[in-house]
């Protein structure tokens, strides 16, 4: 996809004297918030463009240089209409008591009128707005996300802690996958595993599956308009889900779909993405599918969903 249709400036190698202007010297006032890969910063370029900036102070005393050939080789690639896109970043070296010591600035897009698929969920009245067409468009393009992250970059990127307040919903209901892992340099090479919070949770599971069921997580939450704060509401809604599949083709699962989706949803369309999430959620990681498998099925419920529709034909509930 070509710079013009994503609408994003060319990659920039920024200066130090940039990134201080920014974000006016760091001062607390732009600080947004802070994680395991650094602080996060809203700014704004000379050119009046709005970023994000992410600072990154790296542990090591010394880099790998292939690493960090490596780093900024990937990097520029991290652009796709459904993930919050890297603009270009900054690399300084400085010496603090006779030790060097690195920092990497990243910066990001800034997304306007944004709003999180969280958020969204937990209005009333956008919740309302999101029918079952939207939600399947807002799934399938959170899925690209991932599959990109995975596939579209090389090395591809796993353990990404996906959650639902990280997908980001534009004006249009585009979504786009933020707080994802960044691959930083290291003395060894690239290392992901510097954000604690891309190590997988479940133990023997790869990144990658990891990924798929934290995707099924968030699609759970799409399809029954619930937020899950705990594992046991999660067992206990995917559960539901289980029995409402296994009570035959011609019915759906009422319960456990969004109630304010009632009346305008195909049932093969629902049926075929509540399979696809149960399917995420195995707690066989080996059993998973692929984040191919996740995108091809949920591009068949919308499918089903438009054609049926339009012929007005279809059972719905």
């Amino acid at each position: 996809m070509s710079l013009a249709v994503l609408g994003l400036p060319p990659y920039c190698n920024f200066t130090s004297d940039e990134i201080g202007y920014a974000t006016n010297n760091f001062r607390q006032s732009n600080l947004i918030g802070e994680g395991s890969q650094g602080q996060l910063y809203k700014g704004k370029l000379i050119d009046g463009s709005m970023v994000l900036v992410n600072r990154v102070r790296l542990k090591q005393k010394s880099l790998n240089r292939n690493s960090m050939q490596n780093f900024e080789m990937v990097l520029p690639n991290l652009r796709h209409r459904n993930l919050v896109s890297v603009l270009g970043h900054c690399f300084i070296n400085c010496e603090d008591q006779s030790q060097t010591r690195s920092t990497i600035y990243i910066v990001f897009e800034h997304i306007s009128n944004v709003s999180t698929l969280k958020d969204h969920l937990s209005d009333r009245m956008k919740r309302e707005m999101l029918k079952w067409p939207q939600r399947m468009a807002i799934s399938i393009g959170i899925a690209r996300g991932i599959q990109f992250l995975h596939t579209g970059v090389t090395p591809g990127i796993y353990g990404n802690n996906l959650r639902i307040e990280n997908i980001l919903l534009d004006h249009s209901l585009n979504a786009k996958v933020s707080g994802y892992c960044i691959p930083l340099p290291s003395k060894k090479g690239l290392d992901r595993r510097q954000n604690e919070q891309c190590v997988p949770s479940i133990s023997g599971s790869s990144e990658e599956k990891e990924d798929i069921y934290q995707l099924g997580v968030i699609l759970i939450q799409i399809i029954t308009g619930k937020l899950i704060t705990s594992s046991r509401e999660l067992e206990q809604l995917k559960d539901e889900m289980e029995r409402g599949l296994l009570e035959g083709a011609s019915s759906t699962p009422r319960l456990t779909v969004d109630p304010f989706l009632r009346g305008i949803y195909v049932q093969e369309s629902v049926r075929t993405a509540l399979q696809i999430t149960i399917n995420c959620l195995s707690k066989i990681t080996i059993n998973r599918p692929s984040v191919e498998d996740v995108l091809w099925n949920l591009q068949y419920s919308m499918q089903v969903q438009e054609a049926r529709s339009s012929t007005g034909n279809s059972p719905r509930l």
